[in-house]
């Protein structure tokens, strides 16, 4: 016959302490220091680390000086009309909501979308600078190295930070050469496809929620995402100056006149083609050329 013997049960090395190890002042069980500020299942460490994180910037406030102002800009006379067309659907605003009641429609108050787009060098930032000096307002202008971003999901949300600093700053938000952001979606099948649809989207969604000014500007319009052009009240363009504008423009960029005399007519016919940005450079590099003798007011 065989007898069976009972082993004794092996000592559980997973057991809870008991109440009286617990309590017991020589056995204290030690936690990280930081752990029992931990008032939820969050890492404590890192949301000490998002506490102490300052407010996402991916601007830059601009203040528009005087010589911003509309009415001293260079620009061919139909380019003034629309943007002082856009400019009064919002001051004429309190008027036009009493007689066609149009918070039924757009019930964003002071939503204005502007598109400038045409060559470099015409005029659309300083358009831009001239619309907040006469709204009374600053501008907010995004920083695309700031924006963009290689990891997914990032983009999106510095888009919303940028709406959301110009929302808290009342600034007016200014995409200068917006090409990255506004250009078409692309096709699903693309490996870039998720990145960059889900920041235009957010764009958009961003777009529809703002009750402020937005401008967007660019050289290339054609690439547009078509369904960004009906969420933007005024497409501007913005052309080279003809010879008139160019004559107008190199009496006002020479700084002291007195010093020396220009026949704007010829200066004019010669530099066809030429934009208000080319022109400026022009007096600077004639000035700096010129300035060679070691006695500056020579």
């Amino acid at each position: 016959m065989f007898s069976v013997i009972n082993p004794q049960p092996k000592p559980d090395t997973h057991a809870m302490p008991s109440p009286s190890i617990l309590n017991s002042p020589s056995s204290e069980i030690e936690l990280p220091p930081d752990a029992a500020t931990a008032a939820d299942h969050r890492n404590p460490r890192r949301r000490r680390r998002d506490q102490d994180k300052p407010a996402l910037e991916v601007g830059m406030i601009v203040q528009p000086e005087p010589c911003h102002c509309l009415d001293k800009l260079i620009l061919h006379p139909e380019v003034k009309t629309d943007i002082l067309a856009g400019l009064r659907a919002l001051e004429m605003r309190e008027q036009l909501e009493a007689v066609w009641n149009l918070s039924a429609i757009q019930p964003q108050q002071d939503r204005c979308i502007l598109n400038f787009y045409g060559p470099p060098g015409t005029g659309k930032t300083r358009a831009a600078l001239g619309i907040a000096l006469r709204l009374g307002k600053p501008l907010y202008q995004v920083d695309y190295a700031a924006v963009i971003s290689k990891y997914l999901g990032d983009t999106a949300k510095h888009i919303k930070a940028a709406f959301q600093s110009a929302r808290e700053q009342d600034a007016i938000l200014f995409f200068d050469e917006a090409d990255s952001l506004l250009s078409r979606r692309v096709p699903s099948g693309e490996s870039c496809a998720t990145s960059i649809n889900q920041n235009r989207n957010t764009l958009m969604q961003e777009l529809d929620r703002f009750d402020g000014v937005v401008i967007v500007t660019t050289n290339l319009f054609e690439n547009y995402d078509p369904a960004l052009l009906r969420r933007i009240q005024r497409h501007i363009k913005f052309r080279l100056p003809n010879a008139s504008m160019r004559r107008e423009l190199f009496a006002l960029h020479l700084p002291k006149p007195e010093r020396e005399t220009a026949d704007y007519a010829v200066l004019a016919e010669q530099s066809r083609g030429l934009s208000g940005g080319d022109i400026l450079n022009v007096y600077l590099n004639a000035i700096h050329a010129g300035s060679t003798d070691p006695d500056p007011e020579r």
